[in-house]
């Protein structure tokens, strides 16, 4: 046990002095970074008009960026987005309007976008960093429709399309706090309507080198 305790300080040892030489090497805007998003969304659309309207509390994304200027990033988002929502005593039509169904519905929507971003932060001599960005890939979606025994399920991909805006604020040199909205639309050709919905995240940006 005290072999381990040793082990385990030695690396946490290790890794502050490797972050403390290299904030000394290099300026916090001019890093790669890495980041974890907690991410709440709410609905917009046909999307909200025609299946869900209510928030969503569940979702998470991870992000990497990579510097190729002082100012401008590219890098990838990967994330995951759950909407359910109940309607008690709701009649569905069925069949285009020839046949109906009744009863208490369940409605989820699972999302999973993966997309190539580009970023811009606006100063590169302060520790509050604002930025701006897009995301544009693909989503994987699964809609689930269920009413008693009976459920309808879609899968499809989507053409996704995301303007972003944020916020970093330093804890230190090396860990920000991240805040930051954007905006997801997601074009699917064979389905009746596009998903659109405004993501409101909260994040760990961790810098490295």
């Amino acid at each position: 046990m005290k072999k381990i305790l040793v082990f385990l300080a030695i690396i946490t040892f290790s890794i502050s002095v490797n972050a403390q030489t290299n904030r000394i090497k290099v300026p916090n805007f001019r890093v790669n970074n890495f980041r974890v998003n907690y991410d709440v969304a709410v609905p917009f659309g046909n999307m909200s008009n025609d299946f869900i309207n209510k928030m969503s509390w569940r979702g998470v994304s991870i992000e990497n960026r990579w510097s190729v200027k002082p100012q401008i990033s590219v890098g990838f988002l990967l994330g995951w987005q759950v909407f359910a929502q109940r309607f008690d005593n709701y009649t569905q039509d069925l069949n285009n309007g020839n046949a109906a169904i009744y009863g208490n519905q369940i409605r989820t929507i699972n999302t999973f976008p993966i997309q190539g971003t580009v970023h811009y932060t606006f100063v590169k001599n302060l520790d509050i960093l604002p930025w701006v960005g897009m995301g544009i890939g693909t989503a994987h979606s699964n809609q689930v429709l269920q009413v008693g025994f009976y459920e309808v399920q879609k899968k499809f991909m989507s053409f996704s399309i995301t303007p972003q805006a944020g916020i970093d604020l330093p804890v230190n040199k090396v860990t920000a706090i991240s805040f930051s909205t954007r905006y997801n639309f997601f074009l699917h050709s064979n389905q009746p309507f596009n998903y659109s919905f405004m993501v409101f995240s909260v994040g760990i940006k961790n810098m490295y080198f």
